[in-house]
């Protein structure tokens, strides 16, 4: 929903804006569909500073403050995208500073959505990314808070939240891993084993669609992690009678039904009927 969302916001803008517009930071994590939104004249920087005039659009991941607050200083229009499902991250982490907690978050520093939630209070979270990061953490004096990345793998926070707990013993724990990201990993662990091979649609820039691929080969199912539906090859299909498909959250529908079309080419028996079962609803 708020990949979608961020996406038509983009393309609205375009649409009814005229002028410079540039989008701060991908969109989404998915390398097609920011080749798209370029493609429709939509800027992309991940430098605020060199954007001087126009509309600035926020990305799906969203952005500190500070940093909406400086691109208004600029004198830039701003359209703010972040995905709803972000902003629970934002305001829990807000909650908590509030009540005098220290946060940690569990997440990749380096990614888009844990360097805005970091920048609202930079002196009162801390971002790990391993289990391990846990022990470099300092003694901290206080209530803590333990969140994590939207996209985050369930079981690994799930196995940080207790050497957390071990560690602080007054601790708030609290599981903000979206909604979007907890079905896909639920439901890649009921696929897989059911498969023999499993074919992930997403970008290697987008952390839930990295994470479905590598649950998917722990069970020991040959895995592959694509853009698009031009990089399957005819030789995967080979002896397979049973393929699963999924996609990472950012993953909009188009590609994934360009995966389909693409298999059903290029199947050894193609001349045979292929049935596609739509599990996606299925709780």
């Amino acid at each position: 929903m708020g990949v979608q969302r961020s996406i038509d916001m983009a393309i609205e803008t375009r649409d009814k804006i005229d002028g410079e517009i540039t989008i701060l930071n991908e969109i989404v994590h998915n390398n097609s569909v920011v080749n798209q939104l370029e493609n429709r004249g939509l800027k992309r920087t991940t430098d605020l500073e060199s954007v001087q005039q126009g509309t600035l659009v926020i990305s799906a991941h969203g952005v500190s403050p500070a940093v909406i607050e400086r691109a208004k200083e600029k004198g830039l229009n701003v359209v703010d995208s972040t995905c709803p499902l972000v902003t629970v991250l934002h305001k829990a982490a807000d909650f908590l500073i509030k009540r005098d907690y220290t946060v940690i978050i569990f997440g990749d520093p380096n990614h888009d959505e844990m360097k805005g939630v970091k920048g609202r209070h930079p002196e009162k979270t801390y971002v790990i990314r391993k289990i391990e990061s846990v022990d470099d953490l300092p003694e901290i004096e206080g209530k803590v808070g333990f969140i994590s990345q939207s996209t985050q793998s369930m079981e690994l926070f799930d196995k940080a939240a207790e050497i957390v707990q071990q560690k602080y013993p007054d601790v708030k724990i609290r599981n903000t891993i979206c909604e979007a990201t907890r079905k896909r990993q639920t439901s890649i662990v009921d696929l897989a084993p059911r498969m023999d091979l499993v074919i992930v649609v997403g970008s290697q820039t987008s952390a839930n669609s990295m994470r479905l691929a590598q649950i998917s080969s722990k069970f020991g199912i040959q895995t592959y992690l694509i853009d698009h539906a031009e990089e399957i090859q005819a030789e995967w299909l080979r002896d397979k009678v049973n393929v699963g498909i999924t996609a990472g959250a950012s993953t909009p529908d188009w590609l994934i039904n360009d995966v389909i079309t693409r298999i059903r080419k290029l199947a050894p028996n193609s001349d045979e009927d292929i049935l596609v079962f739509d599990e996606k609803n299925v709780e």
